[in-house]
């Protein structure tokens, strides 16, 4: 469920979400590649630089939905409900914060396998 609604999400704001982004490799160097400062959520800022690199230009970003990736779930069962909520809600209230830092982001790096 919680990979549907994210997959859902990044849909609606256009977002090349998850395990593949693909561009042209002019767009991708014009725009800086992807955001250094960041541990996570990288491909949202990127996302947002070809949408405006491709307007600007007249060209389309698309998010392909016909033949969808499917992602592990693997993160969704080791953590609890309460360890993903909390992991959110600090991103969602603090993202400056909270992306550019490793240890505020357990469930991408603390080691759980």
């Amino acid at each position: 469920m919680t990979l549907k609604l994210w997959t859902v999400t990044s849909v609606v704001f256009h977002w090349a979400a998850g395990a593949l982004v693909v561009c042209r490799s002019d767009a991708f160097r014009e725009i800086g590649g992807f955001n250094q400062e960041l541990y996570v959520a990288d491909e949202i800022t990127l996302s947002r630089k070809l949408r405006q690199w491709g307007r600007q230009r007249g060209l389309e970003f698309v998010i392909l939905t016909r033949f969808p990736l499917e992602t592990s779930p693997r993160k969704v069962v080791l953590y609890s409900a309460g360890e993903l909520f909390g992991q959110f809600s600090r991103v969602l209230l603090n993202p400056r914060w909270s992306l550019r830092d490793k240890k505020q982001l357990p469930i991408w790096y603390d080691g759980r396998r």
